[in-house]
């Protein structure tokens, strides 16, 4: 690809094609070290879920990186598929994890526990990650799984259960939300306003509050530590779950669908594509388009 053409293609300008090649290596990379660390952890005798939470969050990053370098949106489900499959890898791990420290301790743990923990705000901006792009990409059975993943924390964050509501068998109302900022104008866009233009203004005050938001998480001006001919930690600074409510809410986005950290061509997709509609356990599912 030339020069102007990946300039051309790319969703946000701070990704060059240099960064971009180095940094799909890179995680390349550091998924093949996760693997590698699992069967060491083992070996050592320990059942700590470290690697397993790396190649999920690797699979992450290269979704991320991928769609900010300009690929097609139709590409997104298979990579989604081992997202998913890594963040469930990730669970059942910590699971078992938890199940032999109850065994060694004799104490009664909980099997329903997660390692995503709602309360760490970077955490929970993971759980907001894969879920929204379960909206986006009208994957009802990711969701369900996302789902099922966290049962601990169901019905006790209102952003969560409004993004999978469409999705599962048990949907469950409550008023609580664990993280004022950056989310409290997000849900104020579909929960609390009146009118539609009012939903347009809150949904523009989250994409304007929510880098800022995130000061000091890792991911954080990425794209100012490029290490020269190696890597920059920056994949792409995304808002999906703000698109993702402005699907399932249709919520008008003409106005701010140009903010940089608004995922415009995933919205554009779900519409076309019906992926609202294809979220529900009972849905009849086609093909979806690219």
């Amino acid at each position: 690809m030339q020069v102007q053409d990946f300039r051309a293609a790319r969703r946000q300008k701070f990704l060059s094609e240099d960064y971009f090649k180095l940094n799909t290596e890179f995680i390349h990379s550091n998924i093949a070290s996760s693997h590698r660390a699992i069967v060491n952890i083992r070996s050592q005798g320990s059942l700590e879920p470290a690697g397993q939470y790396g190649v999920f969050e690797e699979k992450l990053n290269l979704l991320k990186l991928r769609y900010t370098a300009g690929c097609a949106v139709g590409e997104l489900p298979a990579l989604y598929a081992e997202v998913l499959q890594a963040f469930e890898s990730w669970n059942d791990g910590y699971r078992e994890y938890v199940r032999a420290l109850a065994v060694e301790s004799g104490d009664d743990l909980r099997e329903d526990g997660t390692p995503a923990y709602f309360e760490d705000l970077s955490q929970f901006q993971l759980v907001m990650d894969i879920t929204s792009l379960g909206v986006l990409l009208g994957d009802g059975d990711g969701l369900r799984k996302i789902a099922k993943c966290v049962e601990r924390y169901r019905g006790t964050d209102l952003l969560f259960e409004s993004l999978v509501e469409r999705a599962v068998t048990d949907p469950r109302d409550n008023t609580d939300f664990f993280h004022v900022a950056p989310y409290d104008p997000l849900i104020d866009a579909y929960y609390t306003v009146e009118t539609p233009k009012e939903a347009e203004e809150k949904i523009k005050e989250y994409l304007d509050g929510w880098y800022k938001s995130f000061e000091g998480a890792p991911w954080h001006n990425g794209h100012l530590h490029a290490v020269e001919g190696e890597y920059m930690p920056y994949y792409g600074y995304w808002a999906f779950e703000a698109a993702a409510i402005c699907v399932l809410y249709d919520i008008d986005d003409s106005s701010f669908r140009d903010h940089l950290l608004y995922p415009k061509d995933l919205a554009d997709w779900a519409r076309a594509n019906h992926s609202v509609d294809r979220l529900s356990p009972n849905a009849v599912l086609g093909t979806a388009g690219s």
